[in-house]
C-alpha cells in the first residue's frame, strides 16, 4: 500500500540542541530512498507503508542509541485507490502551479 503524509520525530533530552539526533535521522530517511522533503516542524514522506514503517521504527531507534532518554513520533499518513499517489503531483506543488496561473 503507497502512503503519503508526514512524520515528526522529537528527542527528548536534556540537550538544548537536538541537531545531532536530527541529522541521523535525517540521513536514515536519505538513505531509504523514499521521497521526502525536511521541514522546520517534520517531514513530508511517500512510499510503501512497510518501507515507511520501517523508516519510523530505524529513525526512533536511531535517536536512543544517540543518548536521548526517550523520543516521541507524530505520525499522520493517508492512502488512496481513485488515483496513483507515486505518479501525482505533490498538493503544495499543485498550489504553486495554481498560484503561478491566471487563477
Amino acid at each position: 500500500m503507497y502512503v503519503s503524509g508526514e512524520i515528526q520525530i522529537v528527542p527528548i533530552s536534556p540537550e538544548v540542541s537536538m541537531t545531532r539526533f536530527i541529522a541521523k535521522v535525517k540521513c536514515i530517511i536519505e538513505e531509504s530512498g523514499l521521497e521526502h522533503t525536511m521541514h522546520d516542524s517534520g517531514t513530508n514522506i511517500q512510499g510503501e507503508y512497510a518501507v515507511v514503517s520501517r523508516v519510523v521504527e530505524q529513525c526512533m531507534q536511531s535517536v536512543l542509541d544517540n543518548g536521548a532518554p526517550r523520543v516521541l513520533c507524530y505520525i499522520k499518513l493517508g492512502a488512496r485507490t481513485d488515483k496513483d499517489s507515486a505518479k501525482e503531483a505533490s498538493a503544495a506543488d499543485k498550489v504553486k502551479k495554481y498560484l503561478a496561473s491566471d487563477m
